[in-house]
Formats: structure tokens, sequence, C-alpha cells
């Protein structure tokens, strides 16, 4: 540092000393002298006044001196409420004259808001004249209140329960910005309006609450008129919406809710904090804030949260915790038919679905501009869904959705478009083939397509034939087409049961009506009957829009047979009888095996409409045979000596009758094991015949008046299961033991293969098989870590079959060393014999059935076995079988 600036320095030094010596000299003089002693805004010394905030709010001061120095005097609104002026609060000053008041006038307020403020006041009486930051000696606490200068201002409405332990303590909280003295007017109503919901009213500074009769979940509206403590007050009704809180919850209250719904937060106090906190460890969801001036409630919205627990602190008191848990509710609309017309009863149709029940929803039907057209207010059932309609004839063309909205939480779900259509002329015609062929006593199906509508009439008959009528069908599953069955047999007069009905149970029958100048009494005819329809409810031949001809043929009872299936089979419907005759599981059969089911195939047209008369077949099939329509009977062939044949007493309490009626075929079944008979018990080794018979005159089934009978012979046999006895196997892989069965085809049989005797190590062999359609069964086994010699017994159980049990052997296989035994009688050799046990010829031959080979013979001595196994031998060892068989056969010549 050079010399100058050393002196540079110690000057400015010295200067700083005398500037802050000077300042303080200042700073101290004039807070000595300030001796203002009251403040007077307009209602006396030190006494509160208001004034009403906005851009031209004033007041008028007047300051008392009490020395009469006359100095500069300053009055001004302490904002910060630090005790000094600054530049930014509201002020006025003024230089006295000889008197002890001074009055300031026009102080402006225009930048304070609603509130209260202290006034301070200081005066100055040397000639250094005022300054910012000037202290005051003399402030009046709370002197000034700004009050709002209009109308008080409604901050939020909110609906919940103020006690779910009650359905009367629905509330109605309103929080204004300002204190309210008065209310003139608070009416909570539905959004209609008409009706006042409010049973009383309570006011606590700016809050008003209306405590309601009741909960109400749809929205509801406030209209208020209220007076602030200013004497402000509104110069109509006011109207606001009312939000609606599906859940309550208040300190230590722990609470479910369903997604989307609204949670009203419930403090003790007004303007609490309140903090929300994802309680799960993969929810880091956190919320502060507050309940707000003049508000007790904070209003949580679900939509956006996750599903999961929430914890919720109030005021920061942590045990004051409370909890709410989120969960889906689940609401969803379906829609039947996503594009339908305007056309007359033209529908649109759909299910409200949800995973709670029994709640109140509102479905909204809404235009492409989300314009409410149509409202249905219902309650979800105890299944949690609600079927619905809307009526489509009076809608514009154009697309359309449905809102379901559940009340309670409010949760939303809208539908996919649905596009309305002009409704073109409706039209109806017969769908495929127009001529339909059925025999006399059948149902006739009959196809009408519809476009354009959804309702067509069609007529059966006309004069020309002595029978008419027609039946009005609704498309109600909206496929374009309706199958109408006409049951040809029900058609006489007198017979019970419908005579129209629809194949597909989401259509329907409007109506049917019957020409009563062309009915019968009796079955109908053979011949053609004119089909005709049109759409529309009316029948007018003039106005026919598709015709058709239904051919009515005469009936045949064709066939029985006799079929069987294995012990405890059912069978569901008809098309479960077609796959077990395809699999052989279901086979035709003069045998039956007493305890397995017997199957009755009954070949037999026109009968379809007596039986279809109710929906139990079993049950009508059985009460045509008591009403002597039809009769099926099952009696011994031949009783023998001094007896008379039994019948089996068969009903629905024992027998099935399945209807194939596709192939006019019904298949009449019962186990042999559940029957009884007439006169003795039903027993192995009879022989049975089964008779059908369509009975004449009754149900006018028959022509001529003679009866049509059809009849099968079939013997019950004993069940049993045979095996081959021995039944030996070589020591090698693959080894098949089949047996035979009188069992019926498809049942399930169990082979066990156990070692006996001291075979070691001892072995136990299973496999599961089913009987063939030859009444066969067989399986393959494994012995090849089995020694020759091993014996064994097979046993073959289940079906209605005693067990069947054989003992066998294990022989040598292939890869035995060649053993040649000599026989010998009286000292001679007499032969030798070799076996080969995996050739065709050896005795152990796999098919028990081609065996072409004996594998010992009887010389009248020992006899003498040969095994050959050895490979790359045969052909010696054959040569030396042939020798010695020409040798023994020498000596025996």
């Amino acid at each position: 540092m050079t010399r100058n600036s050393e002196q540079f320095r110690a000057v400015f030094l010295a200067a700083l000393m005398v500037l802050s010596v000077f300042a303080g000299t200042i700073a101290f003089t004039g807070t000595a002298a300030a001796d203002a002693s009251e403040i007077d805004l307009g209602n006396g010394n030190g006494t509160q006044v208001s004034a009403e905030t906005g851009s031209s709010a004033e007041i008028d001061a007047t300051v008392y001196d009490s020395d009469g120095s006359q100095g500069d005097f300053i009055v001004w609104v302490d904002e910060d409420g630090d005790g000094a002026w600054d530049a930014n609060e509201p002020h006025a000053n003024k230089t006295p004259g000889s008197d002890a008041s001074v009055e300031l006038t026009g102080i402006d307020l225009s930048g304070l808001s609603t509130g209260t403020y202290n006034v301070s006041a200081a005066e100055n009486n040397t000639n250094g004249g005022l300054y910012v930051g000037i202290s005051a000696n003399k402030t009046v606490q709370d002197q000034l209140k700004m009050v709002s200068g209009t109308a008080p201002s409604l901050q939020s409405a909110n609906h919940y329960d103020n006690d779910t332990s009650s359905n009367t303590d629905g509330e109605v909280e309103l929080a204004f910005d300002e204190d309210i003295a008065s209310v003139q007017k608070l009416n909570v109503s539905k959004e209609d309006g008409n009706t006042n919901l409010t049973s009383s009213v309570s006011i606590d500074n700016g809050r008003v609450v209306a405590t309601l009769n009741d909960v109400y979940t749809e929205d509801l509206e406030v209209t208020y008129k209220v007076t602030d403590t200013s004497g402000n007050a509104h110069s109509e009704d006011q109207t606001a919406d009312v939000t609606f809180a599906a859940v309550t919850i208040k300190e230590t209250d722990s609470e479910n809710v369903y997604k989307g719904s609204t949670v009203a937060v419930v403090a003790n106090n007004t303007a609490t904090d309140v903090e929300i906190t994802g309680a799960d460890d993969d929810n880091d969801f956190f919320r502060s804030g507050s309940t707000g001036t003049n508000s007790q409630v904070y209003v949580l919205d679900t939509e956006d949260r996750e599903d999961g627990d929430y914890d919720i602190v109030f005021a920061g008191d942590e045990s004051k915790n409370a909890s709410v848990t989120v969960r889906d509710l689940g609401l969803g609309v379906e829609i039947d038919d996503l594009s339908v017309t305007n056309a007359d009863d033209s529908k649109i149709e759909g299910t409200v679905t949800a995973n709670a029940g029994d709640r109140p929803v509102t479905i909204e039907l809404l235009n492409s501009d989300e314009d409410v057209e149509k409202t249905i207010g219902a309650d979800l059932t105890g299944q949690a869904e609600y079927e619905f309609e809307f009526n489509a004839s009076d809608l514009d063309t154009g697309n359309y959705t449905v809102l379901a909205t559940d009340n309670q939480s409010g949760v939303e779900s809208e539908s996919s478009s649905i596009v309305v259509s002009k409704a073109g002329e409706g039209k109806a015609d017969i769908g495929g083939d127009s001529i339909i062929t059925e025999e006399r006593g059948d149902v006739a199906n009959v196809t009408v397509t519809l476009q354009n509508t959804d309702t067509a009439t069609l007529a059966v008959g006309s004069a020309d034939v002595g029978y008419r009528a027609n039946v009005t069908v609704v498309d109600d599953s909206g496929d374009g087409q309706v199958s109408v069955l006409f049951n040809t047999y029900t058609a006489t007069t007198g017979v019970s049961g419908d005579v129209f009905e629809v194949a597909n149970s989401d259509d329907t029958i409007d109506s049917t009506d019957f020409d009563s100048q062309n009915t019968v009494s009796s079955l109908l005819d053979s011949g053609e009957y004119d089909i005709q329809v049109q759409s529309g409810t009316d029948a007018n031949p003039d106005e026919t829009q598709g015709v058709g001809t239904l051919v009515l043929e005469e009936r045949a009872t064709t066939a029985v047979s006799s079929w069987t299936a294995p012990s405890g089979t059912d069978f569901a419907d008809a098309g479960e009888v077609r796959e077990e005759i395809a699999s052989n599981n279901l086979t035709a059969d003069d045998s039956l095996a007493f305890g397995d089911v017997a199957v009755h195939k009954l070949e037999a047209s026109g009968l379809e409409g007596a039986i279809d008369a109710e929906d139990d077949v079993t049950s009508e099939f059985f009460a045509l045979q008591t009403n002597d329509v039809i009769s099926l009977s099952i009696e011994q062939t031949e009783a023998g000596a001094n007896r008379d044949p039994y019948s089996l007493i068969l009903g629905a309490d024992n027998t099935t009758v399945i209807e194939d009626t596709e192939n006019d075929t019904y298949y009449v079944y019962f186990d042999t094991n559940d029957v009884n008979t007439t006169a003795r018990d039903l027993e192995a080794d009879d022989g049975l015949t089964a008779n059908f018979t369509v009975l004449a005159d009754e149900g006018n089934l028959t022509t001529d008046d003679e009866q049509e009978t059809v009849e099968d012979e079939y013997d019950l046999v004993e069940a049993e299961h045979t095996l081959d006895d021995p039944l030996n196997v070589s020591a090698m892989a693959d080894q098949k033991v089949m047996g035979e069965t009188t069992v019926a085809p498809g049942t399930e049989l169990n082979l066990r293969v156990r070692s006996t005797g001291d075979t070691q190590p001892s072995f136990l062999k299973t496999s599961t098989v089913y009987v063939t359609e030859n009444n066969t069964f067989s399986s393959m086994f494994d012995f090849s870590e089995q020694e020759a010699g091993d014996t064994y017994e097979i046993t073959v159980r289940n079906g209605p079959a005693d067990d069947q049990t054989v003992e066998g052997t294990v022989l040598a296989g292939d890869e035995t060393e060649t053993e040649t035994v000599t026989e010998t009688e009286n000292g001679n050799e007499t032969a030798t014999t070799t076996e080969e046990p995996t050739t065709e010829t050896a005795t152990t031959t796999e098919e028990p059935t081609t065996e072409t080979a004996t594998a010992t013979e009887e010389t009248g001595g020992e006899d003498t076995e040969t095994e050959t196994g050895t490979p790359g031998f045969g052909a010696v060892v054959a040569v030396t079988a042939l020798l010695a068989a020409a040798l023994l056969a020498v000596r025996r010549d």
C-alpha cells in the first residue's frame, strides 16, 4: 500500500466516525421530542372504529399534543405492527398551529385488506422534520378494523353426515369470507328447488351451518341471503351448488370409501391444519392443507388416489390420527346393442353393475353434447346390478352414451358410444328354406327375419285347410331374427301346452291369436299349410311380406334296439349320447351284463310335440305312458314252466329319457341294478324283450285306428372277466396281458400283477384299461427286470363283475442261452423240445387267441423242455428240434 493510500484510508475512517456520531445525535433528538398523547379516529380517544375496504376507503384522525410544542405530527396505520412508520403504511402528517389538537384528514386506506390493525402517532418538534422509521410515542392496539365493503362472499358449501350413528344429522356448512351477523334466508333443496330441507340454522362468526332432516345422496343446492357485521347484505337471493361428501372422517375415525368419492374431513375447530399421507409402502401421497377460515371441513377427493390406506393428522397432533381406506367400487355400464334405430318400440338397453349392492344410482342418457336426454333413478339389487332401458323411438339420429352415477359416492361410469340411426320401413320374411317339412305331431321351426323393426306377426294355416293361428314375436335379442317353434301336437284343441314358443330365450312372444272358426279337435292332418309373415302386430293377409309352406307328413314308429353302457353312466343330452356312440362307450348289443346300464333306442317320428309339451322329457314321456298314448315294456322272454313272464317296473324314479329330435330318436336308459320286476328278482341269464308301442286312438298319433309296435330281444348275462390260466410272460419289456369280459365296452378296469411265492425281489405292476367294442381288454407290462421262474398272480377288477385272478410264471427271454433237456422213458431217450418265447410259435405267445404251438408234449415219462434264447443259433436249434420229433415218432410207431 502506498503512502497516499494510507492517508486516504485514515481520512475516510475519521469521516465515518463523525457521521455516525452526528446521525446518532439526530435520531436521539427526534425520538426524544415526540410527545403525541392521544389518538381519536372518530369514536373517542383509543376506541375501535370500522372502515370498509375498497379504492375509496379513508379515515380521519385527531392527535393531541400534550406539551404544546407544536412540532410536526404524523399518524399511521401500523400495518406490520413494528411500532415505526414505514413509507408504504397508510398515514397523514401535519404541522399544527397553536391548538393542542391536530386534525389529520383523508388517510388513504385503499391498500388495506380486511382485518384489525394498530394505529400509531409521533411528533417531531425539531427542525429536522419527519422521516421514515420514526418511532411511535403513542400506539392504540386494534383501533382500526377493516371490513368488507360488499356483501359476504361464500367460500364453500359442503354436505356431510355429522353423525353416522344417526340418519338425521345431515349438515350443510357454508363458509363465508367474513363474519355473519344475521341470516335472512337459507334454503337447502334438491335440484328442483321445490322443497326446503333445512330444519335449523346456526351462526359461528363466518361459519353458518344448516341442519337437515336426513342425509341426501343426490345433488343439492342452497339459496341464501345473509348480512355481515357491517350491515352489508345481498340485494337478492344467492344460489350455490352443494358438494356432497359420501364419507365423514373425524378425529380417531377409521372409514372405508370407494374411489371417486368425496370425503369430508371434519375438525373440531375452524382453520385447522390437516395432513394426509399414504400409509402403504408403495404409496408416497402427501397433502398438507387446512379447513380454511370459517370452516371446519377439509374436502378430500379420491378420484385420482390409489387404492389403499391413508393416515389423517389434525393440527399436527398424531394422537388424533384418523384413517381412510380407498377401495374400487367397480361401477360399470354395459349396453346390449350399440346400434339401434328410432323405430317404434326401439329401446336402448343395458346393465349397470358394481362391487357393492343395494346402492342408489342415477342413470342418464346423454347426447353428443353431453346434455341429459333421459334420466332413471334406481337402486342396485343385492346382486349389485340393475337392468335399464330407454325408449329410442323419440330420439334424433346421432351418438349417445349412458352415464351411471353412484349417488352415495359420486363415482361415475360412462358407456361406449351408442349409434341411433333413422328407422326405415319395417320388413319381415321367412328365413332360409321357405318350405319346412315335419311329421305330424312334431315341432316345426320357422325362422322369421326382421329389418328396421323388432316386431313381426306370423300366421300359420288358412281357412282352406281348416286351421289358422297367429303369433306376434319380438326380437329382443337384437340379432335380426326370431326362431318360432310351432307345436303341431298341442295345436289340437284341448291338449295342454303352448302352441307357439321361441327357440332363443332372449326373444319373446307378444301375443297369440287362434281363429275360432278354424280350429281342430284332433291332430293336424298331413298336408301343406301356408305360412305368412309381416312386420308389426297385425296379421293382415293383404300386407303379407314373406310367405312359405309347412309340409306335414305322416309319422311312423320305426324301431327299438338294445344298447349297453358302463355301470354308472349318465348322459346330459343327445349331444353327449352321440359322442359316447362315436367313442364306442355306448354300443348296440344283444347281450347285456347284469349291473351295466341298459339303453333302449326308440326310433319314432311325431312324438316331439307331445314330449316337448313339458320341460322335463323323462316325466312327460312316462306321463304319456300313464295316459295311454305310448307304451314301453320290457318283459321276460321265456318264463319257464309254471310261470308267467315278469316285467320290469320302469318310471321317472329309475329311468331317464334323452331326446334327439333332429333324428326322431329317444334313448331310454336305466341301471339294471336299480330296477325291480312284477314277480321275481331280475337275474342274469334271463332273456328280455323290449316292446315300444304307440297306442291307437289316444292322442291321434296313429292312423287307421291301429297301434304301432316295434320289439327287440336281448339276453341279460352274468358280468364276468376271463383270463388264460396260467398266463405266462417272458422276461422282457412290452409283454401283453389280455383277457375277455362280458361287461359293457368303455368300462374302466384295473389290472394288477403281483409277485408270489419266493420271488425276489417282489414286485407290483398296475394298469388302467378300458373294455373295447369287442369285449376284450389288454395292457402292456415290462418284465425285463424279472428272472425266469419268478411267479406272480394277475387280477382284473372293477365294473359290475367280480374280481378274477390267475397265476403266471416268467419264462426266459431271447437273451437266455439255449438249454436242451432230454426226456427218457424206461432209461431210453424219448424227445427233445426247444422253445423260443419271443417267436410267434412260442408257448408265451403275446396274443392268447393266436397260439400256434404247444410248449410241452406228454411221452409217458418226465417232460423235457428246451428253451432257446441265444442270438445267432435259431436255425441250428430248429433243425435239432425237428430231428428229435422225427425220432420220437419212429419209436412210437
